[in-house]
């Protein structure tokens, strides 16, 4: 009876797996939307909240479980590669301090594919961003994968 029991549960674990791969660069959120990165080398992942929208620009929003947030404010979403600025595919990342993409130190944005039909925008990024109390901040090895609304 145990025995059934535990081969039920290990099937479960992995049809759900299939079903709702976690993102890479560690993040292991259940969530369908994903963004993560390595922010000051500490995987961050999107565990608590991950939305896009497309409006005027692309907003990329995700919230982590310590309450810290990573926006991605895109005002290019075809396929390519872009500069992430102050002006132009800003960032922001909020933990307690601000921290933002500037002109002086562009970073990188690769919109890898942005399937129009379904709503689906997939990339990487990669950016040092900057705090006027805290300094710079590395974020590498960024990725998302999400479904928008319009």
């Amino acid at each position: 009876m145990m025995i059934g029991f535990l081969v039920a549960c290990d099937k479960k674990d992995d049809d759900s797996s299939t079903t709702n791969p976690p993102a890479a660069t560690g993040c292991t959120s259940l969530l369908p939307n994903k963004l993560s990165a390595k922010i000051a080398n500490q995987e961050w992942c999107s565990d608590q909240s991950c939305f896009g929208d497309l409006a005027v620009v692309m907003t990329i929003n995700g919230l982590n479980g310590n309450g810290s947030s990573l926006t991605l404010e895109l005002d290019s979403v075809m396929p390519g590669t872009y500069q992430i600025t102050e002006d132009v595919n800003h960032m922001i990342y909020l933990n307690g301090d601000g921290w933002e993409s500037t002109n002086d130190n562009p970073g990188t944005l690769v919109i890898t594919s942005n399937n129009t039909s379904t709503n689906q925008i997939k990339g990487t990024f990669t950016v040092t961003l900057r705090s006027p109390l805290s300094g710079n901040l590395s974020v590498t090895e960024g990725k998302f994968d999400l479904f928008y609304t319009e």
